[in-house]
């Protein structure tokens, strides 16, 4: 039961860090303008998350500087939680 509920937790931190990796591409390609479509309005999503963290007053770069170590942050955590065989 453990370790089906390790499993569990290292899926949904991976899904996190994936999720929050997206979101941190989005942003960039937002900031520089260049990136597809698609990607920049990932990137748009961004705000309302910004916005309920209470960071909106931090430039661009720094949201996606945090983002960042954030997402490193989750997907460390699923590595170390990732249950031994």
């Amino acid at each position: 039961m453990w370790r089906v509920l390790g499993w569990l937790l290292c899926l949904t931190l991976f899904a996190l860090a994936a999720a929050l990796g997206l979101l941190t591409l989005g942003l960039l390609a937002s900031i520089s303008g260049g990136g597809p479509l698609w990607l920049r309005s990932l990137g748009a999503l961004v705000l309302p998350l910004a916005q309920g963290a209470g960071v909106t007053h931090w430039g661009g770069v720094a949201q996606a500087l945090a983002l960042m170590g954030l997402t490193s942050t989750l997907a460390a955590a699923a590595a170390y939680v990732k249950p031994r065989l």
